[in-house]
């Protein structure tokens, strides 16, 4: 198995303000969304939000809201609508069908801003038009309504006194989740607020959380999966009135951002901060004679890594210098598709760095091919495969190259 790209969707001419005087580039998207029961991507770029038929890549809306995107969803009881967190620190809901825009909630001093890096936590649950929303490490969360005339934005004192890391609503179940710092993470009625259960490791374990950096959820069974911002990554049954712990293992050094269910797969992925992608099978071994073992229900898959040369130069792309890092990927839930959005990179950078890889690239690449003269077909093609694992030039460019010389003689 491997990852393919489907499209790149044109986002040339989206954007938003620009101050006088100010290149014309085309700015780097920082968010996207899959609806839910179709091949539908929305794109955040700028101050805008994109709609995109996700398999032609066609456009088939634009809204600006007026500010940047920091978070969005989209609203699972209303599936043509979005729910953003703004830098000017607004809740809005913005209607594809009508190109229309709703304020749900303003912050209470009109000097709040947050920037688009800035840890801010949203939750939609399908039973109710409703949003949860936080900020990192704030004591309280905000419910409001998702629609017009809907709930008034409420304040949710929680019964523990800890720091908030993140919120997450279970897709099918009246279940809210909010993770505390130190890796506590307790569930509450969406309607009543009411405490669930809770997910903690045992007092005496050896494994240091520091708080879930990202939820998921498997699609038909009971299983919550949570990435640490420690690295580790667990999986809990709550189908139980006592949720157990069923998975276990150390992704990493670096904070999870992500996690997601490939749902035609059937597969986890994986999102640390560094932009490392790591894909996981799941497996329960059902043994009456033994205890279950948390540390051998997550598995590495048999994938191949993503190749972000191949992936963006594909489709009529171009490869991008150095390149990007990861920084989030957005899933579909019912469908084989998944959009990948990375880190931004300032034009000074980028234009610095263009030039001196694509220089380097062409002189390690006259020097295999000099150094091959003579040599066999499949002898010149390993040192190709090897050039192109630096990242200077992607595979299917590769492997033109390697035709042309095979054509020369």
């Amino acid at each position: 198995m491997q990852w393919e790209t489907v499209q790149h969707l044109d986002l040339r001419h989206a954007g938003g303000r620009r101050g006088a005087g100010a290149p014309a580039r085309p700015l780097q998207p920082h968010a996207a969304a899959f609806r839910a029961s179709q091949a539908i991507v929305a794109v955040a770029v700028g101050t805008h939000v994109v709609e995109f038929d996700a398999l032609t890549g066609s456009k088939i809306a634009l809204v600006d809201l007026g500010a940047r995107v920091v978070r969005m969803a989209y609203s699972p009881t209303s599936s043509h609508v979005i729910i953003a967190i703004l830098e000017d620190a607004t809740i809005r809901s913005c209607d594809f069908a009508t190109e229309q825009t709703l304020v749900l909630h303003s912050p209470e001093k009109k000097t709040d801003h947050v920037s688009i890096d800035t840890e801010v936590h949203l939750a939609l649950t399908p039973l109710e038009p409703i949003v949860f929303f936080g900020f990192h490490k704030r004591m309280s969360v905000t419910v409001v309504g998702t629609v017009e005339g809907g709930r008034p934005p409420t304040k949710i004192k929680t019964d523990l006194k800890k720091p908030i890391v993140n919120l997450a609503c279970h897709p099918r179940l009246p279940v809210f989740y909010v993770a505390y710092a130190e890796g506590l993470v307790r569930a509450y009625n969406v309607q009543t607020y009411a405490v669930h259960y809770t997910l903690q490791l045992p007092v005496d374990s050896t494994i240091k959380l520091m708080g879930a950096g990202a939820f998921g959820f498997h699609p038909t069974l009971e299983w919550v999966f949570i990435g640490d911002r420690g690295g580790t990554l667990l999986a809990w049954d709550v189908s139980t009135e006592r949720p157990n712990m069923i998975g276990i293992t150390q992704a990493g050094s670096q904070p999870i951002t992500s996690v997601s269910w490939l749902p035609t797969l059937k597969l986890l992925v994986t999102i640390s901060k560094d932009g490392g992608l790591q894909v996981w099978k799941t497996r329960v071994i059902i043994n009456n004679n033994r205890q279950p073992m948390e540390t051998h229900f997550f598995e590495r898959a048999a994938i191949e890594t993503m190749d972000i040369t191949k992936i963006l130069t594909l489709q009529g792309g171009e490869a991008v210098y150095p390149l990007p890092r990861i920084k989030n990927l957005a899933v579909h839930p019912k469908f084989n598709l998944a959009a990948v959005i990375f880190q931004d990179m300032s034009a000074t950078e980028a234009a610095k760095n263009k030039a001196a890889y694509t220089r380097e690239g062409r002189r390690q690449l006259f020097a295999v091919l000099q150094g091959a003269r003579g040599s066999t077909a499949a002898v010149l093609k390993e040192k190709l495969l090897a050039l192109g694992s630096s990242g200077i030039l992607a595979e299917h460019q590769l492997q033109a190259q390697l035709q042309e010389q095979h054509l020369k003689g």
